[in-house]
């Protein structure tokens, strides 16, 4: 009998003990850990926001103030009025996706073509028409130089390309920019008064020689040969010789004059 009942006293004891440590440890157990609790949050769902309008500065702030992640900034053409400015978003706004996503977006750089008026770059000097070109948001491939009789060195002869009103964005502007002139200037080609402008300019004394039948092609006091020929030295007051080309063989013959050879003073 007594052993009997030492028995169920342990039995008890054991029984007591158990449930208490149970009641102790299974809390413990059970409870959700902090780690999978943020978890959770983090996966809960975000919405994007609108950045469509923004510059790229506000946009990259905007998202990532909405706990997402800027994971591109793609350029796209577009109008002038909203250069600069983000003008595409993806995902678009007000979808809902996970904390943390990534968002691209897509920036304005402007028009494909823009104003283009090679014309007006020639006579400038390469840094002034470079800052234009700038100006209209194009950019230049370089400079190429040549010599040139009038052009002053420095300043631009020739732009290629001759496209004019617009030009696309990718296509680049080249340059050709006179090395000034030394020697006897070349008058062949310019007309009876730019060449003596420019021989004044010099200092060469321009003597006409004579006059020539302009014939069906010809141009009208176009000179058509020199001596000496052009890109020797010279002195200040050296002469030229000319010939010149016109319509008549009289270079004095007027509209209301008498026809060629009635002057005293014959044909020229």
């Amino acid at each position: 009998m007594k052993e009997s009942g030492r028995f169920v006293i342990l039995l008890l004891a054991g029984a007591a003990m158990a449930f208490v440590a149970g009641a102790l440890v299974t809390p413990l157990a059970f409870r959700t850990p902090r780690f999978v609790t943020a978890l959770g949050s983090s996966a809960q769902p975000v919405v994007v926001p609108q950045v469509a309008g923004l510059s790229r500065q506000d946009a990259r702030r905007g998202i990532e103030t909405a706990n997402l992640v800027l994971a591109g900034e793609w350029s796209e053409y577009g109008p002038m009025e909203s250069i600069g400015l983000v003008i595409r978003q993806d995902p678009p706004p007000g979808t809902q996706v996970p904390r943390g996503s990534p968002v691209n977006v897509f920036w304005n750089i402007g028009p494909l073509f823009r104003p283009y008026r090679p014309a007006s770059l020639v006579g400038l000097t390469a840094t002034e028409a470079e800052e234009t070109i700038a100006d209209w948001q194009l950019y230049t491939s370089g400079r190429s130089r040549a010599p040139h009789v009038s052009v002053p060195e420095g300043r631009v002869i020739a732009v290629f390309p001759q496209y004019s009103d617009s030009l696309p964005v990718y296509m680049p502007v080249r340059l050709l920019v006179s090395t000034g002139w030394d020697g006897i200037p070349l008058f062949v080609g310019m007309g009876l008064a730019e060449a003596e402008s420019i021989a004044a300019i010099h200092g060469i004394v321009l003597v006409t020689e004579g006059f020539d039948p302009a014939g069906g092609g010809g141009v009208d006091s176009m000179v058509n040969s020199q001596i000496p020929t052009p890109g020797i030295s010279y002195m200040p007051g050296d002469t030229v010789l000319i010939r010149v080309d016109l319509t008549s063989t009289d270079p004095f013959a007027g509209p209301d004059q008498e026809e060629q050879g009635s002057h005293d003073w014959g044909q020229w």
